[in-house]
Protein backbone atom coordinates (compact mmCIF):
# COMPACT_ATOMS: atom_id res chain seq x y z
CA UNK A 1 0.00 0.00 0.00
CA UNK A 2 1.28 3.46 -0.87
CA UNK A 3 2.00 5.95 1.92
CA UNK A 4 -0.47 8.76 2.38
CA UNK A 5 0.29 12.17 0.86
CA UNK A 6 0.42 13.60 4.40
CA UNK A 7 3.33 11.29 5.15
CA UNK A 8 5.16 11.98 1.88
CA UNK A 9 4.69 15.72 1.33
CA UNK A 10 6.89 16.94 4.23
CA UNK A 11 9.72 14.69 2.99
CA UNK A 12 9.63 15.95 -0.60
CA UNK A 13 12.19 18.82 -0.22
CA UNK A 14 14.79 16.40 1.15
CA UNK A 15 14.07 13.98 -1.69
CA UNK A 16 14.44 16.77 -4.25
CA UNK A 17 17.74 17.81 -2.64
CA UNK A 18 19.13 14.30 -3.07
CA UNK A 19 20.97 15.14 -6.36
CA UNK A 20 22.89 17.88 -4.50
CA UNK A 21 23.69 15.45 -1.70
CA UNK A 22 24.86 12.76 -4.14
CA UNK A 23 26.81 15.15 -6.41
CA UNK A 24 30.59 14.79 -6.17
CA UNK A 25 32.21 17.35 -3.93
CA UNK A 26 34.18 19.00 -6.76
CA UNK A 27 30.85 19.81 -8.45
CA UNK A 28 29.27 21.08 -5.21
CA UNK A 29 32.37 23.21 -4.66
CA UNK A 30 32.23 24.72 -8.14
CA UNK A 31 28.53 25.59 -7.90
CA UNK A 32 28.87 27.00 -4.38
CA UNK A 33 31.97 29.03 -5.23
CA UNK A 34 30.36 30.62 -8.29
CA UNK A 35 27.08 31.29 -6.47
CA UNK A 36 28.76 32.81 -3.41
CA UNK A 37 31.12 34.94 -5.52
CA UNK A 38 28.07 36.27 -7.36
CA UNK A 39 25.92 36.88 -4.29
CA UNK A 40 28.74 38.30 -2.16
CA UNK A 41 30.34 40.40 -4.93
CA UNK A 42 29.58 43.76 -3.28
CA UNK A 43 30.48 42.51 0.21
CA UNK A 44 33.77 41.10 -1.06
CA UNK A 45 34.65 44.35 -2.86
CA UNK A 46 33.76 46.51 0.14
CA UNK A 47 35.70 44.34 2.60
CA UNK A 48 32.62 43.19 4.55
CA UNK A 49 33.80 39.57 4.32
CA UNK A 50 37.22 40.23 5.89
CA UNK A 51 36.02 38.76 9.19
CA UNK A 52 36.26 35.34 7.49
CA UNK A 53 39.94 35.73 6.58
CA UNK A 54 41.93 33.15 8.51
CA UNK A 55 38.78 31.51 9.88
CA UNK A 56 36.70 28.57 8.74
CA UNK A 57 32.90 28.52 8.83
CA UNK A 58 30.95 25.28 8.44
CA UNK A 59 27.37 25.23 7.21
CA UNK A 60 25.65 21.96 8.05
CA UNK A 61 22.22 21.00 6.73
CA UNK A 62 21.78 18.18 9.16
CA UNK A 63 18.63 16.44 7.92
CA UNK A 64 20.03 15.83 4.43
CA UNK A 65 23.66 15.30 5.38
CA UNK A 66 25.24 18.22 3.54
CA UNK A 67 28.03 20.29 4.99
CA UNK A 68 30.54 22.69 3.53
CA UNK A 69 33.41 24.69 4.99
CA UNK A 70 34.09 28.28 3.89
CA UNK A 71 36.84 30.82 4.36
CA UNK A 72 38.05 33.99 2.69
CA UNK A 73 41.22 33.22 0.78
CA UNK A 74 44.26 35.46 0.39
CA UNK A 75 42.99 36.35 -3.09
CA UNK A 76 39.79 37.80 -1.52
CA UNK A 77 37.69 34.94 -2.92
CA UNK A 78 35.48 32.57 -0.98
CA UNK A 79 37.06 29.13 -0.71
CA UNK A 80 34.95 26.03 -0.23
CA UNK A 81 36.41 22.89 1.32
CA UNK A 82 35.55 19.88 3.44
CA UNK A 83 36.75 18.48 6.72
CA UNK A 84 38.51 21.63 7.90
CA UNK A 85 39.00 22.48 11.56
CA UNK A 86 36.27 25.08 11.75
CA UNK A 87 35.98 28.02 14.08
CA UNK A 88 32.19 28.09 13.88
CA UNK A 89 29.38 25.89 12.62
CA UNK A 90 25.91 27.01 11.63
CA UNK A 91 23.64 23.98 11.79
CA UNK A 92 20.01 23.46 10.92
CA UNK A 93 17.54 21.58 8.81
CA UNK A 94 16.85 22.24 5.13
CA UNK A 95 13.51 23.81 6.03
CA UNK A 96 15.18 26.48 8.20
CA UNK A 97 17.81 27.35 5.59
CA UNK A 98 15.11 27.64 2.89
CA UNK A 99 13.03 29.95 5.09
CA UNK A 100 16.13 32.02 5.86
CA UNK A 101 17.19 32.30 2.21
CA UNK A 102 13.69 33.23 1.03
CA UNK A 103 13.23 35.80 3.82
CA UNK A 104 10.15 33.94 4.99
CA UNK A 105 11.49 33.88 8.53
CA UNK A 106 13.55 36.39 10.43
CA UNK A 107 17.10 35.08 11.07
CA UNK A 108 16.95 36.08 14.73
CA UNK A 109 13.74 34.09 15.15
CA UNK A 110 15.32 31.00 13.59
CA UNK A 111 18.33 31.28 15.91
CA UNK A 112 16.33 32.10 19.06
CA UNK A 113 13.99 29.17 18.41
CA UNK A 114 17.08 27.00 17.88
CA UNK A 115 15.95 26.05 14.36
CA UNK A 116 19.42 27.28 13.36
CA UNK A 117 22.27 26.85 15.83
CA UNK A 118 25.65 28.55 16.04
CA UNK A 119 28.35 26.35 17.61
CA UNK A 120 31.88 27.52 18.30
CA UNK A 121 33.02 31.12 17.85
CA UNK A 122 29.69 32.86 18.40
CA UNK A 123 31.04 36.27 17.38
CA UNK A 124 32.15 34.89 14.00
CA UNK A 125 28.77 33.19 13.63
CA UNK A 126 26.93 36.43 14.37
CA UNK A 127 29.07 38.33 11.83
CA UNK A 128 28.10 35.68 9.29
CA UNK A 129 24.42 35.85 10.22
CA UNK A 130 24.47 39.65 9.93
CA UNK A 131 26.16 39.46 6.53
CA UNK A 132 23.59 36.96 5.30
CA UNK A 133 20.84 39.21 6.60
CA UNK A 134 22.00 42.02 4.30
CA UNK A 135 22.04 39.94 1.12
CA UNK A 136 19.30 40.33 -1.43
CA UNK A 137 17.69 37.20 -2.82
CA UNK A 138 17.35 38.93 -6.17
CA UNK A 139 21.16 38.91 -6.47
CA UNK A 140 20.88 35.21 -7.27
CA UNK A 141 20.21 33.93 -10.79
CA UNK A 142 16.43 33.88 -11.46
CA UNK A 143 16.31 30.08 -11.56
CA UNK A 144 17.82 29.87 -8.09
CA UNK A 145 15.48 32.58 -6.77
CA UNK A 146 12.55 30.55 -8.07
CA UNK A 147 13.90 27.38 -6.48
CA UNK A 148 14.48 29.02 -3.08
CA UNK A 149 11.11 30.80 -3.02
CA UNK A 150 9.23 27.71 -4.19
CA UNK A 151 11.00 25.54 -1.65
CA UNK A 152 10.21 27.98 1.16
CA UNK A 153 6.55 28.18 0.17
CA UNK A 154 6.39 24.41 0.04
CA UNK A 155 7.91 23.84 3.48
CA UNK A 156 5.67 26.54 4.91
CA UNK A 157 2.60 24.74 3.60
CA UNK A 158 3.57 21.12 4.24
CA UNK A 159 5.62 21.03 7.41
Amino acid sequence: MLPSPRAVLPKLPALLARPAVKAPFFLQKKVLSKTLEHVLRDALESGECQFLAGHWLRVCISDIGLEWDFTLGADNHIQVARHQICDVTIRGQLRSFLLLAARKEDPDTLFFQRDLVIEGDTELGLHTKNLLDTLELEALPPELVFLVRSGAEYVTLFS
